[in-house]
């Protein structure tokens, strides 16, 4: 498979970059914002927990989605690579552990870090 992708050109390798940065964003929004933004309640534990158990199909669904993401992300992070290592294979080294190291931190619900947010 990796021959396979090396033969491809750029402007296909750049395309598909696109397609899985959209894909990751869509996939996100939806299991973090859409789907989370439903359950939490901000400041009420007891709430959003019943929410959470009182909707477990929706739960599933929205961190399904983030898992998703996080698929999308590595391969975007993977063409990234590929695109790059022509111009300097150095520099381009450090992005698939960029994206790596990035894309569990994406997993992270808006619950853990929305005290950072709220004045």
């Amino acid at each position: 498979m990796l021959e396979h992708v090396a033969e491809t050109s750029p402007h296909l390798k750049a395309r598909m970059a696109g397609v899985f940065q959209g894909l990751e964003g869509l996939t996100f929004t939806f299991g973090q914002v859409i789907v989370l933004g439903k359950l939490v309640v901000f400041h009420d534990a007891a709430a959003t927990a019943a929410n959470i158990l009182g909707h477990q199909p929706l739960f599933r669904l929205g961190f399904a989605s983030c898992v998703m993401g996080v698929g999308f992300h590595t391969v975007w992070g993977f063409l990234f690579y590929e695109l790059f290592k022509v111009v300097n294979r150095r520099l381009s080294c450090l992005q698939p552990s960029l994206f790596l190291w990035h894309a569990p931190s994406r997993q992270l619900p808006p619950c853990c870090t929305s005290h950072l947010y709220q004045s």
